[in-house]
Formats: structure tokens, sequence, C-alpha cells
């Protein structure tokens, strides 16, 4: 059996990416808010979704071959700043044993690193699915959240020898399933203090509640920290995004051919031809308050709702995701969607990832280390 050291170099990375320890003396102090260069760091990124969060490759060696330094290089080329890595929280720590897995930790942080050597930021994304510790709704804070905190005081620990200029920390991706968000704006205080205890330099990402949409957010109360970005998702509406999709809303994987945008006659006919549950759900696919369909009016509008509420704060914004399921929407659609939303991010300064890299949103198709971009979305994405 090959060691770590012999898997890490058959494969070309560092063994030594990711130190222990407390952040290097040189890494400065941030001032009050968010340092503007990291913030244009957010400006435009990717999910790298199935690398190490629902991996796509199973097992040490083919995970580490499935996102080459030739895929991250290409990107930086693209013009990429960022990219997202999620982790199941599961994957990493051990509950049991109440501290973090050394060898699947290593991977992580070796993929981190590799990104961060193409030039990439990188966000480091507790990405929550399946992870059977975190149960929100439970009575107490400790059954709800408690085992993620413990969680983020070790890795944090480990993050603060990172370089806090090209490293942003994620509490949690899309928590949902709550009782009541207070539930979750309370946990994200002390997790997020847990984290700054840890990695004092760093910039956290915080997000609110309700699946981490604009409505979770405008609903979040700002934390007691200047170093902080707040994150939301955007797929509205969502019966075209996630027409077809096998997960979510059981309607969903009924509908096919959902065009955007369109009128209120085009979207009756479609819904005609859909069973009876997908259809009246099709049919709900009208922009807040109105019978109208959305457009590129109403993206704009929606997200002028989270530029508000970042104004109103004096807080940055970020949009974590967006993006369009590629199973059964029109290419013609998916394009035009994209880029509504991303003149919109433009017009507000906003910085994005877009969902994602090779999983079913992808902008990239092929093999590892030989994957092809799609210039057409790239082109729509940088507003070309």
């Amino acid at each position: 059996m090959l060691t770590r050291r012999e898997v890490l170099l058959l494969l070309g990375v560092t063994a030594t990416a990711f130190p222990p320890g407390r952040a290097p003396a040189q890494h400065p102090v941030v001032p009050a808010g968010v340092d503007p260069e990291r913030l244009a760091r957010l400006s435009r990124g990717v999910n790298l979704s199935h690398w190490m969060w629902f991996p796509h490759a199973r097992g040490e060696i083919a995970r580490r071959r499935f996102i080459t330094r030739a895929d991250l290089d290409a990107l930086a080329r693209a013009g990429f700043t960022h990219v997202r890595l999620p982790f199941e929280p599961s994957w990493l720590w051990d509950d049991a044993a109440g501290k973090l897995r050394a060898a699947e930790t290593a991977e992580y942080e070796d993929a981190a690193r590799l990104c961060l050597d193409a030039g990439l930021a990188v966000l480091i994304d507790a990405h929550w699915s399946r992870t059977p510790w975190i149960r929100p709704r439970a009575a107490t804070y400790e059954e709800r959240f408690g085992e993620l905190e413990r969680m983020w005081r070790a890795l944090a620990e480990r993050m603060a020898a990172t370089d806090p200029a090209r490293v942003f920390l994620e509490l949690v991706n899309e928590p949902h399933d709550l009782v009541e968000a207070a539930h979750w704006h309370d946990a994200q205080l002390r997790i997020a203090k847990t984290v700054r205890d840890q990695a004092p330099h760093h910039t956290i990402i915080a997000t609110g509640a309700d699946w981490g949409n604009i409505d979770g957010l405008l609903a979040l109360p700002p934390l007691d920290d200047k170093n902080i970005v707040y994150s939301f998702h955007f797929y509205e509406p969502h019966n075209f995004t996630h027409q077809a999709a096998e997960w979510g809303f059981p309607p969903w994987k009924e509908m096919s051919g959902v065009p955007w945008p369109a009128d209120r006659a085009q979207i009756e006919a479609v819904a005609q031809k859909l069973p009876e549950a997908s259809s009246r759900a099709l049919k709900w696919s009208a922009r807040e308050g109105t019978q109208d369909p959305w457009n590129a009016a109403a993206v704009r509008a929606r997200l002028e709702r989270a530029g508000e509420w970042a104004r109103k704060h004096e807080v940055p914004i970020y949009c974590g995701e967006f993006g369009v399921y590629t199973k059964a929407a029109s290419r013609e659609s998916r394009l035009a969607w994209h880029a509504a939303v991303a003149q919109s991010l433009a017009e507000l300064r906003i910085g994005w990832a877009l969902w994602d890299y090779v999983g079913g949103f992808h902008i990239a198709t092929g093999e590892p280390g030989e994957r092809t971009l799609d210039q057409e979305l790239r082109a729509v994405l940088w507003q070309e």
C-alpha cells in the first residue's frame, strides 16, 4: 500500500501544504470591515461541487485525480478569481472521537492548496447535507449545532495557518429544517465567535436561514464582527432552474421544456402537458405579488432586495450559488437566465460563485485535466 507521502508525490501535491499552528506573523491584521482586496477575490468563482462533497470519484487516489492542476489553471486563465470547495462535515469530523479525521482532513487541505497554487482564492465550505450530528430540529443548541461548533474550533485552528487574504471560512451551507430561524441566528453567533477565537484574521462567510436564500438573508441580524461577508443563494424561479431535478420538490422531476423568460401563455402551454401536480406547481411560477412569470426585471428586483439589506447594514454580500440544471432546460433559456442574473449582480457589485464546475449545472465537460469550458456561458457571465 502506498504511503500518503508516496500518493502525494505521485499526484504532484506537496505534503506540507497546510502546516498546523497559528497564522504566521507576516499576515497583516485586518482593519474594521473586510479588506477590499479580499472582496475582489470573491468577484467571480465556481463551486467545485463533486470533488470532496458527494464525490463522483471514489477513493483517495481517484478523488485527487478528479480535479487536476490543469483544471484549476484553466479556471484561473479564464478569469475566475476563486473556488468554493464544499465538504460534508461528517467526512472531516469524527463526532465519536471528538476530532478531525486525519487522512480526510489532509486530503481536503491538499485540495485547497492545489487551488491556491493555481492562483485561486478558496472558500472552505462546510456543506451540510447528510451529516447526522447536525440536527436543526432538536430541542437544545447542543443537540442542534454543538458538534458543528466543535468541528469548527478544530478546523479553524488549522486554517489559521493559511493566508487569510485568500482563504475564507464558510460556517455552513444552506441552514434549513429549523423550528425557528432564531435557532440558526443564535448558533451562527456562537460558531462565528469560536472561529474568530481560533482564526482571528480570516474572513468568515455567514448566511441566513431558509436554505440560505434571499428571504433568509433579509431576516438575519448582522453579527457583531466586521470581518464577515454575508452569503445568499439564488435559483429563482426554481421551477425553471430545477426542472427535471431528481431531488428536492417532487414536481420538479416531471417538469421539462420550461422556458425563460416566458409570458403567461407560454407557461400555461407547458403546464398543460405535465402531470397534475407538476402542472399546478408550474403555474405558481409567478414573480412575487403578480400573476406574471419571471423576467430579467423581476430578477433584478429580487436581487435588489439583497442589495438593500447590505446597504442598510453596511456589510458586504456575496452570491455563493446560482445556476440552472442542464437536464431539461434549453440552452437558449439557460444562457438568457444566466445573463440576467450576471448583469444584475454586476450592477449591484455583488461577487458570485457559479454552481457548478462539472456537476449537473456544469460550465465544463470532459475528463480531468482535459476539460473544456463552455465559452458561451463564460462570455454571458462576464457580460462580454
